[in-house]
């Protein structure tokens, strides 16, 4: 069945053809009534697109008493419509120059390879040519590789983004495929809180080793500081000279912090104290961790699996560096510490809109409640 659609449109086996009538004074020259001409394409949009510019292109050569060419789909070809509908690889590009302005690596990194994990699978498709089934395609080709089902979701919420920026800068009609499919439910694994026991372990083989790698466990331990956020570090950061010893942590351009509320100050108490005294006294240079710092990036996935394959060989296998952070907040816990102040401390994003008013705790405050945790770990 043929359906008629405007614009000079029809389609045939899903394909969209441009037919349109040849002006009646230049019948004889044609020798025929009307010209049809297959625009090579399924997507309504990008068929309106064409045939627009297919019909521009016609009237200027009609109204000048030209002939059009004998192959009408080299005529097609050479056609710049409004807004092509692009390929899966051209919307990425689009999507990364647009929303990559001022992003880290990382945020190139993931598009260009998730998106070219969905290339690899199905194609470098015209975005209107995926369908669920073939969104579905991708997720069971991911899950058979051996990724969680929480990598799989990581993976399809970049894919996702490229999607619904290309529909809406594009300008297409259609619903975001890989937004549709369906996920099998997923077994998130509790973070356990390193024991307070082990702390103190970790922390005294810290001293002992008193390197640079022993001296961000040090950082970490007693401050409840992500990972990097304490490697991305500049000597800057570091206010020993204060009335009350602490740390500024805000965003560089190597590296940037998860939220807003992550930016605070954090008094320095045990075995943080230490590790800050001996970062000022031994390192030179801007950064407080020259290993996995520069003026370009901070490479915390280094730093993390090095800390984590010392901790587990050497104190427990449970033992991972984001635990220091679970413990850092049952600690502040167990000696009372108000939940806004915790929050603040840690930079977690606050839960109801009034503890987002005024200034805060000031660092005088939660340093006292620092210096009660110390007492259960350093010293």
């Amino acid at each position: 069945m043929v359906d008629q659609s405007p614009s000079y449109l029809f389609t045939k086996r899903d394909v969209y053809y441009y037919s349109r009538r040849i002006p009646p004074n230049m019948r004889a020259i044609y020798g025929k009534k009307r010209i049809v001409v297959s625009l090579g394409t399924k997507s309504l949009n990008e068929g309106l697109s064409l045939s627009h510019a297919l019909t521009a292109k016609l009237d200027m050569l009609w109204s000048e008493d030209k002939l059009i060419p004998s192959n009408l789909d080299v005529l097609v070809a050479k056609l710049e419509p409004r807004k092509r509908e692009p390929r899966l690889s051209e919307a990425r590009d689009s999507y990364l120059k647009i929303r990559g302005i001022g992003k880290p690596k990382t945020f190139k990194r993931a598009a260009i390879r998730n998106i070219q994990a969905v290339i690899d699978q199905i194609g470098d498709l015209k975005l209107t040519h995926y369908t669920t089934l073939e969104a579905g395609k991708v997720r069971d080709a991911l899950l058979s590789q051996g990724l969680a089902v929480l990598s799989v979701r990581r993976m399809f919420a970049t894919v996702n983004a490229v999607f619904h920026f290309g529909i809406a800068e594009y300008g297409l009609d259609m619903k975001n495929p890989f937004a549709l499919v369906h996920m099998p439910q997923s077994i998130r694994i509790k973070r356990i809180p390193i024991p307070i026991e082990t702390i103190r372990e970790i922390q005294a083989a810290c001293c002992e080793l008193d390197d640079d790698l022993r001296w961000l466990v040090g950082l970490l331990s007693d401050t409840g500081l992500r990972l990097s956020e304490a490697a991305g570090l500049a000597m800057a950061d570091v206010c020993l000279e204060h009335d009350v010893p602490h740390i500024n942590v805000r965003p560089h351009p190597w590296r940037r912090l998860k939220t807003q509320s992550s930016e605070r100050q954090i008094p320095l108490v045990g075995a943080a104290l230490w590790a800050a005294h001996r970062l000022v006294s031994e390192v030179e240079g801007q950064w407080c961790f020259p290993r996995y710092t520069n003026a370009e990036s901070c490479n915390g996935n280094s730093a993390s699996a090095a800390l984590n394959k010392w901790l587990k060989v050497n104190f427990s296998r449970d033992a991972v560096v984001h635990g220091f952070r679970h413990a850092f907040r049952d600690r502040l816990r167990a000696v009372d510490c108000p939940t806004e102040m915790i929050d603040q401390l840690g930079g977690w994003s606050a839960n109801n809109v009034g503890s987002r008013y005024g200034s805060g705790y000031t660092l005088e405050l939660s340093y006292g409640l620092l210096k009660d945790i110390e007492k259960t770990s350093f010293g």
